[in-house]
């Protein structure tokens, strides 16, 4: 029996296009997860909203772009879905507590919980960064771009080493990641947390985009 496949997307799909102008996209996912929720904190604090819930509700914008973006591909998108779940859990167990730091540890939690996933493709037929090759192949190519991506895990040996490599490494980073969000949430000023959090943030995340442009131009890893 074969393994269904959670990743593949509708045959609609597969004429899918990239965005027309990627770095204004790229811009305008930072600025709806990282900017909004960030002015948006300070604001409510500033309008003496409590902690709880000015976290809660800075956190409202990213979680909608992320259902808005569900709906518009039509597929079921395992990635968002799994995170979606985690972010409603994580915050009916911080609305329960009142705990504001359990609600700034709450995103640690979420990044550690993705990174693990990320390490548990690795004992799976497919690693994670197969999967998000293939659909980036899709976006740019269409689906002989995807395929082409599918035969090289197959017949390439180097391919399957530097995707699986990938996977590793973001795991671990993902997993680092969340410890150090966890220990701000419990070890600085509260008002300074989201702050310091989304700075960690563009550090690490910089850090990781220029390994991988690096990397999968030296071994021919790009979709």
């Amino acid at each position: 029996m074969t393994q269904p496949d959670l990743w593949n997307t509708s045959p609609a799909q597969t004429h899918r296009k990239a965005p027309r102008y990627p770095r204004l996209a790229l811009a305008w996912m930072m600025l709806v997860d990282v900017g909004v929720p960030l002015a948006l904190f300070y604001i409510l604090r500033e309008q003496g909203m409590g902690l709880v819930g000015a976290s809660l509700v800075s956190s409202i914008p990213p979680a909608l772009r992320t259902v808005y973006l569900l709906f518009k591909e039509k597929r079921v998108d395992v990635v968002g879905i799994f995170m979606l779940t985690l972010f409603g859990l994580g915050t009916a167990l911080a609305l329960l507590s009142g705990d504001a730091r359990l609600v700034f540890a709450k995103d640690g939690w979420l990044t550690g919980a993705f990174g693990v996933w990320m390490l548990v493709t690795l004992m799976m037929k497919r690693p994670f960064f197969l999967h998000a090759g293939k659909n980036i192949a899709l976006a740019k190519v269409g689906h002989e771009g995807a395929a082409t991506w599918e035969a090289r895990w197959d017949q390439e040996a180097p391919f399957r080493r530097g995707l699986r490599t990938l996977t590793a490494i973001f795991g671990v980073a993902l997993l680092g990641d969340a410890v150090i969000r966890v220990a701000i949430a419990y070890m600085l000023p509260l008002d300074s947390i989201p702050l310091v959090t989304n700075v960690q943030y563009f550090i690490l995340m910089g850090i990781l985009w220029l390994f991988l442009a690096v990397y999968s131009k030296k071994h021919n890893l790009r979709a």
